[in-house]
């Protein structure tokens, strides 16, 4: 057994990253749907300061006071603020939260645009992962159509997609029964890869950088920077060297501020910065939610003998009951490595109920 990670997933097959513009760029509106490829340590260091400054002018550093009405802090960040004193700012045409699929699809494409169009665009994306694809939950199965759009010959350029999908099946489950099932058509995995996402993004995370996009893992956003009339200015990174009350150490370094004329917020689901930003902004509309799950998944080493690349079961029933809305999943990758998982819907009855002990 490899590892097991557990994560607060959407049931939408869709990324959600919000754009938020103080100008509109027609490269942006260009944007195709290479995000929905996204199936469903950090700490600022200043090598991301010495990286992104390099080459370019130095930008004017600024006190968090100077802007301190429009972010509506309290008198206690105020007080940290002037505690931390100035940070660096550095200014960028997009500035992308997150380096998962959506995020790094994104920025290849701008750059990809910027290219057709003959003219310049500068793109920045932080991840908190500590380097590329660390967050991301290996194991997926996911169509290539979005792919295709970034790089038409992934294949002659290695793009870590090997395992194809060449079963599908669907099970019902009892304590000690598998039940086979008509598959359902919309569940159709044929033309598909069964990948190791994590590997998937990595690759991405390579090539974003080969078309020049500045890629700064191990950097957490940890806060949105508005301007006087509101608008999302950009992001400011953690600061690193701090006390459990967040206040400054000897070593203490000051996050820095990146500004861009459009904001790109790809971090997941349920992402921290995202999920204020819908509150302050009101970008969900009252009454309407997303539906979560609580995913648990393992990745497996398996006897050649019980392994059959390609194949992929979905299941449901035990070990959950028929009041709570959930299953299970089998992708069998390359390399005699297996993929499982179960998905609990967060809205189950039953308060006792853990999917992590379900799950085993």
């Amino acid at each position: 057994m490899y590892r097991t990670k557990a994560t607060t997933s959407s049931l939408s097959s869709r990324a959600q990253a919000f754009s938020l513009a103080r100008h509109s760029s027609p490269l942006v509106r260009q944007l195709p749907a290479a995000a929905a490829l996204a199936t469903t340590a950090a700490c600022h260091t200043r090598s991301l300061a010495t990286r992104a400054l390099a080459g370019r002018n130095k930008p004017t550093a600024r006190f968090f006071s100077s802007t301190s009405a429009a972010r509506y802090v309290s008198a206690e960040e105020a007080a940290l603020a002037e505690q931390r004193g100035p940070r660096d700012v550095v200014d960028y045409d997009v500035v992308i939260v997150g380096g998962g699929p959506a995020g790094l699809a994104a920025a290849i494409r701008l750059k990809q645009l910027a290219a057709k169009n003959d003219t310049e665009i500068n793109v920045v994306v932080v991840e908190k992962g500590g380097e590329i694809g660390a967050h991301t939950l290996s194991g997926a199965c996911i169509e290539t159509g979005p792919l295709e759009e970034l790089f038409p010959d992934w294949k002659e350029l290695g793009a870590p997609l090997n395992q194809p999908a060449l079963e599908d099946h669907m099970k019902f489950l009892t304590e000690k029964h598998a039940l086979p099932l008509p598959h359902p058509p919309q569940m159709n995995n044929a033309g598909n890869y069964i990948v190791s996402l994590s590997n998937v993004v990595k690759w991405l995370g390579e090539k974003a950088e080969e078309l020049g996009v500045d890629v700064f893992p191990a950097t957490a956003a940890s806060e949105i920077i508005y301007s006087d009339d509101g608008s999302v200015r950009g992001i400011a990174t953690r600061d690193a060297g701090v006390d459990k009350a967040f206040k400054p150490k000897d070593s203490f370094t000051p996050g820095i501020e990146l500004h861009g004329k459009v904001t790109l917020f790809a971090e997941g689901c349920h992402g921290s910065l995202t999920k204020g930003l819908i509150r302050k902004l009101r970008l969900r509309d009252e009454g309407k939610f997303q539906t979560y799950g609580l995913g648990i998944k393992e990745v497996w080493e398996v006897d050649p003998s019980k392994h059959t690349p390609g194949k992929i079961i979905h299941t449901m029933g035990y070990p959950l009951d028929y009041q709570t809305y959930g299953g299970g999943f089998i992708y069998h990758m390359e390399d005699n490595k297996v993929s499982l998982g179960l998905v609990v819907g967060l809205d189950y009855k039953n308060p006792y109920l853990s999917p992590y002990k379900e799950f085993q």
